[in-house]
């Protein structure tokens, strides 16, 4: 089976994300169908409503609503649906609650907190694949589903307790008996080569043709390509992510309007005043007040 080589992170500009999903059957994200991928960043994965197979590694598993699966950094994986799910006249749904998180952004925090030991191991061990059973299972559930609306310390803070509830449990078993096997060369994520491309250049004139390049595709496939894994159009995507870094600068620092357009890519500080408050329902400077009286 074809392994893809993914990130997270850098497609939804969040170290710690919690993603529910509710689909006629399970797709990979930012993919239209499954894909056998692996990432940097470690997989919680609970199972809410569906049925199917799950691969991990090199074992292959039946999975059913309750299952709750955490896995290590880079492990190759896949849930499939059943054949039932893709039929035509299916009311079958699959829901899911996947949060992922980037062992960097922890590791230092992890490694110099003796506390933490534990969680630091489990970690360690989820390069084999954990399964979360019994009580544990159904407390980590409920945490979970808070965890979905937190944001800030709380979010941070009801992860780390989920981490020491699975580090102390019993209630958990290895999926594979040694760590996963090594494959051999896996295919690159073009995807992911394009939105750092962008991310780097965010304050630079990106065109079309130089993204269809970096992807290594004519500029017509590549709008196809890019629309069918992020749901967006390039040009929504980049508007989207320049707007995002525009609150983010207008938030965290004092920089005059015209230097914040500059930066986010847009020559014009009206063109860009225009674009900010078709996004937002305010001007920058609106935008920027509303945030020193907490009304944003």
């Amino acid at each position: 089976m074809r392994l893809l080589q993914t990130e997270i992170t850098p497609l939804i500009n969040d170290f710690l994300h919690v993603d529910m999903r509710s689909q006629s059957f399970l797709a990979s994200p930012f993919h239209a169908q499954p894909s056998f991928h692996a990432h940097p960043e470690l997989e919680l994965v609970f199972i809410v409503e569906g049925f199917g197979k799950r691969i991990i590694g090199d074992k292959v598993e039946p999975f059913e609503s309750g299952d709750m699966v955490f896995i290590g950094s880079s492990v190759p994986h896949v849930w499939l649906s059943d054949a039932a799910f893709y039929k035509e006249d299916s009311t079958l749904q699959s829901k899911v609650i996947v949060t992922y998180f980037h062992p960097k952004v922890f590791q230092q925090f992890l490694d110099n907190v003796k506390e933490f030991d534990g969680i630091r191991e489990v970690i360690r061990q989820a390069s084999k694949g954990i399964k979360i059973q019994g009580e544990t299972r159904n407390i980590i559930a409920e945490k979970l589903l808070a965890l979905s609306s937190k944001t800030g310390f709380e979010k941070v803070d009801g992860f780390l307790q989920i981490m020491h509830l699975i580090s102390i449990s019993e209630d958990k078993s290895f999926i594979v008996n040694n760590e996963t096997s090594k494959y051999g060369m896996a295919e690159p994520d073009r995807l992911i080569d394009v939105i750092k491309f962008i991310k780097d250049n965010l304050h630079e004139h990106i065109s079309l043709k130089q993204v269809a390049e970096v992807a290594c595709m004519k500029e017509q496939s590549f709008c196809r390509y890019f629309k069918n894994r992020t749901k967006k159009s390039f040009s929504q995507y980049l508007e989207d992510l320049r707007m995002e870094h525009a609150r983010k600068l207008l938030i965290e620092s004092d920089n005059p309007i015209s230097d914040i357009a500059y930066a986010c890519g847009y020559n014009s500080s009206s063109h860009f005043c225009k674009v900010f408050k078709d996004h937002n329902g305010q001007s920058p400077y609106q935008y920027k007040c509303s945030i020193k009286k907490g009304l944003v």
